[in-house]
């Protein structure tokens, strides 16, 4: 009888500290989980920000490009706006007709 009351004790005991252990070993494995899925997260977070990165830098060149565009385009109207004027001077003068450029070209 006693021993097999020593037994049941043994029994409990042994199944009180399994337990213990399995407690704490879950723990730790729920921490080491957290911890992963924490810089799985962090790694994400950065594959996302190098995409965004990488079309933010196609959007901006692309922008530029736009803009590279505009500029020619205002440069050549300019350039043609002045040729034009010049021309229409020469034909002024041509006819004789009296213009503030064509008297300042004259002086």
């Amino acid at each position: 009888m006693v021993s097999a009351i020593s037994s049941s004790v043994q029994a409990v005991q042994y199944s009180s500290s399994t337990s213990s252990d399995s407690a704490s070993q879950e723990a730790a494995l729920e921490t080491q989980i957290q911890a992963l899925q924490d810089q799985a997260k962090a790694a994400q977070d950065q594959v996302d920000a190098a995409r965004l990165q990488q079309q933010i830098a196609a959007l901006q060149a692309q922008l530029d490009a736009l803009k590279a565009a505009d500029a020619q385009k205002a440069a050549d109207k300019t350039k043609t706006d002045q040729g034009q004027s010049t021309a229409a001077v020469r034909q002024a003068e041509f006819d004789g007709t009296s213009t503030t450029q064509t008297e300042l070209f004259r002086m």
